[in-house]
């Protein structure tokens, strides 16, 4: 996997420099922006604003494809986020990995946790730190030690699937999130980035069907408005 990273402009969140969408708020990257530090608050959710530019190319492209073949070919999108903690990121090949404070902070969590394995609430909270610093696999080791003692706790599921996404284990992903939705059916972050996921892996169908549901769940919500305007685009 390449280190060298970029960074949202929309929530300055850090990316590998092959992820196409920003892990945490889903915005798609542009190389080209400068990055600026921003901040993620709540479920992390695949935040789509700058998709919707692409979605009008890609469609284009599909009638090209229809025209010619008489088959239209939806391509797939890319990137991840997705869930109430999520990751996000921005737009210059570098590298950089997270910062001193964030890394002295991850050492001093785990410290905690080392000398109180029952402190749940600061075990969490070291997975989410460990995520947002793009340590997706170690963050996936304390979701999972988590989950095992509070396996209803849907928000941690997504953000586990987050996780997954980012490392571009997409059916890993599906399935995790599936786990929320079968605790919450209503968690609308939970479709939302189902959606995103599937699409991302070449299931477009699948994906309007989730961001149906998540729109249906709260229209008038940011993700539910998010969501309607995806499918705006395929109508």
């Amino acid at each position: 996997m390449s280190s060298k990273k970029i960074y949202c402009h929309n929530c300055g969140k850090e990316n590998l420099a092959t992820s196409k969408f920003c892990s945490a708020c889903g915005t798609k990257l542009d190389k080209t922006a400068k990055s600026y530090s921003g901040e993620n608050n709540g479920s992390k959710s695949i935040n789509n604003t700058q998709l919707l530019m692409i979605l009008g190319g890609i469609i284009l492209v599909g009638f090209i494809i229809l025209y010619f073949s008489g088959t239209f070919d939806k391509p797939d999108f890319v990137q991840h986020n997705v869930n109430q903690q999520a990751n996000s990121q921005n737009f210059q090949d570098q590298q950089a990995g997270p910062d001193l404070n964030s890394i002295q902070e991850i050492a001093s969590l785990e410290e905690k946790v080392k000398n109180n394995p029952k402190d749940y609430d600061t075990l969490l909270q070291l997975a989410h730190l460990l995520n947002d610093s793009r340590f997706f696999e170690r963050a996936i080791k304390e979701y999972t030690k988590y989950l095992k003692k509070f396996p209803k706790k849907a928000d941690v599921w997504v953000d586990m699937g987050v996780c997954y996404y980012n490392l571009k284990k997409h059916k890993k992903a599906i399935e995790v999130m599936k786990k929320a939705i079968k605790i919450n059916p209503n968690h609308q972050i939970a479709n939302f980035n189902l959606g995103i996921v599937n699409f991302d892996f070449g299931k477009n169908e699948t994906a309007l069907k989730w961001w149906k549901k998540a729109v249906a769940i709260n229209p008038n919500s940011r993700i539910g408005k998010k969501a309607q305007e995806l499918l705006n685009k395929f109508k």
